[in-house]
């Protein structure tokens, strides 16, 4: 038996000893950790369980077209038999319901980053995997082979996240098994080509707004080997957006010619605190980079948090880049 098999034997174990079950999905939430979080939800629902989800995060409107959104904190916490944390890297990224997920009498860290901090009694972890999403459907595979519990919208969710941590498929980090969960996934009933429309092509005019505005400042260091942008609460309150609108727009710089190094400082509801986000080609870890200041990733998407005075962020970020180069 593999140390997959081995693991997912142990969550099915831990899921018959179970009968509530608290999901929790990461803050700043992207596709992959509610489009996995919320195709669980349903499969343990199905499975004969009662789950929960829960996030310390506002939701952009592209997260709108994943059904079932609004069951996120419908209902106060209370601890539960069995935790799972989906995508949450480590426990800085459960933000206010990090006690929460620690409450409960089991717990799973479900995940493809690599994982830092307490995590949980399990921790299935595929660092090879292009989504999280990867993960979660082996896990409702496992499950669906005791009790059916794979539907049509089930797969569309794991679909939907499988598109956004992929970039539509086309990271480095998509491989032969991503393409092949896709495969089995796409023979469900629902429309491929809308999700990516939704996700990856269809740009609301307030994103589009703050992505020219903030892409038009943008900086280059060290002859255009790193690029640098910065999203300030001007930017937000000038075209009316938040900081869950920020997702994917430092992909822009990081594909300019010559970058092999991209950053973007986020400033959030602190005046001195900043969400900092990190991209990499090939050759340059992004993982590494985060990690000098808590945080982490992948080799080559990467993120942390980072306190402060704005010049001196931006100053301790562009250092970090050069080092690394």
């Amino acid at each position: 038996m593999t140390v997959k098999d081995q693991q997912i034997e142990k969550f099915l174990t831990a899921l018959d000893r179970a009968q509530t079950v608290a999901l929790f999905s990461h803050v700043n939430p992207d596709g992959d950790t509610c489009g996995s979080a919320l195709a669980l939800y349903r499969a343990l629902k199905t499975y004969g369980k009662q789950p929960y989800v829960f996030c310390d995060g506002v939701f952009n409107d592209k997260l709108k077209y994943l059904d079932g959104l609004d069951l996120y904190n419908s209902v106060p916490f209370r601890q539960c038999d069995l935790a799972i944390a989906v995508d949450c890297s480590d426990d800085g990224r459960l933000g206010a319901y990090d006690a929460a997920y620690y409450s409960c009498k089991y717990r799973i860290f479900v995940d493809h980053h690599i994982t830092r901090g307490r995590r949980g009694d399990l921790n299935i972890v595929e660092t090879d995997a292009a989504a999280t999403a990867e993960v979660a459907f082996d896990l409702i595979k496992a499950m669906d082979a005791r009790k059916k519990c794979m539907d049509d919208v089930t797969a569309k969710l794991l679909y939907c996240a499988l598109v956004t941590d992929s970039g539509g498929f086309s990271f480095s980090s998509v491989t032969q098994k991503t393409l092949s969960t896709a495969a089995e996934l796409i023979v469900y009933d629902f429309k491929a080509n809308e999700i990516f429309d939704n996700f990856i092509k269809k740009v609301d005019i307030k994103v589009f707004n703050l992505k020219n505005r903030v892409l038009s400042a943008a900086k280059l260091y060290d002859d255009g080997a790193i690029a640098g942008i910065f999203f300030t609460k001007e930017d937000f309150a000038a075209t009316e957006t938040t900081e869950a609108d920020t997702d994917g727009i430092i992909n822009n710089i990081l594909n300019i010619d010559g970058v092999r190094i991209a950053f973007s400082v986020t400033q959030t509801k602190g005046d001195m605190q900043y969400k900092v986000s990190f991209r990499t080609v090939d050759g340059v870890n992004a993982d590494e980079i985060a990690a000098i200041f808590g945080g982490g990733g992948h080799k080559n998407a990467a993120g942390c948090r980072v306190s402060g005075f704005y010049e001196d962020v931006k100053d301790k970020v562009l250092k970090a880049c050069r080092d690394c180069l």
